[in-house]
């Protein structure tokens, strides 16, 4: 076998000895992640069509799958609430509980990457011991908990550099971009559209200041929301609307379909975005579209964002109005070369390939006395930038770690 990367030699070793894997793949319940925001369904499966196209055992677990149909990989429903209408925290953790059952009962996974919000566990408190690895994508004050129960978790995945960067102190086991099918995003004839703000209507999430910037750079703006709550609906009555000029728009909310509709006619996205915020798919989405992205400097957009290339990345609010103009002059084509490279769903593949792969090699030389399976700890690994794909991470192998102080006080909470 023939391999050319810049990976380090111990994870070549551990590649070339890989035999096919047997992958359980954990999706959250659709009852409390939407199937098409960060974390949902959509993503999950495309990570088990991706790895089962590449010869790998997959079963997909989920609640509420929608009758999904495959011949390449299997789907099991844990159908937490019965079709009943129920609030997300129980659909969680019935679903965490029967997830556990359904393991016990497949038996003979390698490892299960868990995607959910709360792990998972047999009802019984009895869980098989499996490797698992868990991805994260909420906001870092919501990661100051407990680590799950289960027997062999060893560690998390961070969806950004952002995140690690916002909780050091967590053992994370790599970094990796969420992927989009970009190709599904094809670029349109032009950006002739108004300035766009998708996210919460809120004003720690940027409404106000997109709302402000688009005014004094003497663009239209439609203001989207995605995250209906009190307080949004408070702030978008109370600061919002009247601030509306007569060209503007508010949507409360928006399905997927028309998110992206935004995204493909819009001149750019306003994306100030909240300090503590993962990863954004609609900056994402938006470069698929050859959409320029302004955003600032503290955010995971400064991450997402190639300066001067897919967007402009500013240090100050007062700038940002500023950008809107630069950003209009900016080469669709080569915004959307910079998705395609970073953020398509190929690249989250291969990184998950690749770090089951690496774990399941270190608990094996564990299990044959060489060097015991470990919490994976701290690392300075970072996103390959062709594609969202991994770096030279380093883990509970023995190899070295660069490690970073954080304070113990849980940062101010988004939203």
């Amino acid at each position: 076998m023939t391999t050319t990367t810049t990976a380090p030699t111990r994870a070549l070793e551990v590649w070339a000895e890989a035999q096919r894997l047997r992958v359980a793949l954990l999706a959250p319940p659709t009852a409390a992640v939407p199937p098409s925001s960060l974390g949902g369904l959509d993503q999950v499966r495309r990570l088990a069509e991706g790895l089962a196209e590449r010869g790998h055992q997959v079963a997909l677990i989920g609640a509420g799958l929608g009758g999904i149909t495959t011949g390449t990989y299997q789907a099991v429903d844990t159908d937490p609430v019965g079709g009943q209408r129920v609030g997300a925290e129980i659909a969680e953790r019935l679903h965490a509980e029967r997830a556990g059952k359904v393991l016990e009962r497949l038996g003979g996974a390698d490892v299960v990457s868990d995607h959910t919000r709360t792990g998972w566990q047999s009802a019984g408190g009895q869980c098989p011991h499996v490797l698992t690895v868990q991805t994260s994508y909420r906001p870092v004050v919501e990661l100051w908990e407990p680590m799950p129960r289960t027997p062999a978790h060893v560690g998390w995945v961070a969806v950004s550099e952002h995140q690690q960067r916002n909780a050091p102190d967590m053992p994370w086991a790599e970094v990796i971009h969420p992927g989009i099918p970009v190709g599904k995003h094809p670029l349109p004839a032009s950006h002739a559209g108004p300035c766009v703000y998708l996210g919460p209507l809120l004003e720690r999430h940027g409404a106000g200041l997109a709302l402000e910037a688009a005014h004094r750079a003497g663009r239209p703006i439609v203001l989207a929301g995605t995250q209906q709550c009190p307080r949004a609906i408070a702030y978008t009555e109370v600061e919002l609307r009247p601030r509306l000029a007569d060209d503007d728009e508010l949507l409360e909310t928006v399905s997927p379909q028309e998110r992206w509709e935004l995204l493909a006619s819009a001149c750019c996205l306003v994306a100030p975005l909240h300090p503590q915020v993962p990863y954004s798919l609609e900056v994402v989405e938006a470069m698929a579209y050859g959409t320029p992205v302004v955003t600032m400097v503290g955010t995971v957009g400064a991450e997402l964002v190639s300066h001067g290339l897919s967007g402009l990345v500013v240090s100050d609010p007062v700038l940002l109005p500023e950008a809107i103009g630069k950003a209009e002059r900016l080469d669709p084509a080569r915004v959307r070369a910079h998705a395609i490279s970073r953020y398509d769903d190929r690249g989250m593949v291969s990184a998950y390939e690749w770090l089951l792969t690496r774990l399941i090699g270190v608990a094996a030389n564990g299990a044959q006395g060489r060097h015991a399976p470990q919490p994976i700890r701290p690392t300075a690994g970072r996103p390959d930038r062709q594609g969202g794909g991994w770096a030279a991470g380093r883990d509970g192998d023995g190899q070295t770690v660069r490690r970073m102080r954080a304070s113990r006080r849980p940062p101010e909470r988004p939203g």
